[in-house]
């Protein structure tokens, strides 16, 4: 435990190994190279520093090459270069809200006239089936249905669909608040069958 320099020789006090100190991120942290090659954040007082009986060599100077004036560096100094810079941040994941699907006729085809209620409902329960394998396959997490109230005999036929050909899926009523009775919402495990 004590200081810690970029370059010393280090072994771990709460596992096993060594390695060496990349860079000093902060009074109480260190990056350290394991010897497996992994970079990795370890708090100073996990770190004894191992003494090294010769002293390090000197980093290799940039050599001018003069037929190209150009510089060569030495590739530890590029691997050290890349190391010792600071880690990019990540943008923060925002959770999407779940699609809405609306299953109302009139949202699905331009015309009703000449359909019958049995073929209306299997156009409603043909996009349903689409859609949720879709969002199946995409790995979605969740998916919303709006039926409406009505009689009740879309929402009944989704939902025995679901029992029926989506067992693994869950369904329950949507938000209340935002769509009363009228939706449906399947959420969808990441653990699915094989075969999508």
């Amino acid at each position: 435990m004590g200081r810690v320099n970029p370059g010393d020789l280090v072994r771990f006090l709460d596992d096993v190994g060594e390695g060496r100190v990349v860079r000093v991120i902060s009074e109480s942290m260190a990056e350290v190279e394991t010897s497996d090659g992994w970079v990795l954040p370890v708090h100073i007082k996990n770190l004894v520093v191992i003494p090294q009986n010769n002293p390090s060599p000197k980093p290799p100077q940039p050599v001018m090459d003069q037929s190209n004036m150009t510089v060569i560096v030495h590739e530890k100094e590029v691997k050290n270069a890349i190391l010792n810079t600071p880690p990019l941040a990540k943008p923060a994941k925002t959770k999407q809200p779940p699609r809405e699907i609306d299953l109302h006729i009139n949202k699905i085809t331009e015309s009703v006239v000449g359909l019958t209620n049995t073929e209306i409902l299997s156009i409603q329960m043909d996009v349903f089936r689409r859609e949720l394998n879709r969002s199946i396959r995409d790995n979605e997490s969740e998916i919303i249905f709006i039926h409406g109230i009505g009689n009740g005999t879309l929402k009944g036929e989704l939902r025995r669909a679901i029992d029926r050909d989506f067992s693994w899926c869950t369904q329950e009523d949507a938000s209340f608040r935002e769509y009363g009775f009228g939706a449906t919402r399947v959420r969808i495990p990441q653990n699915k069958p094989p075969f999508y």
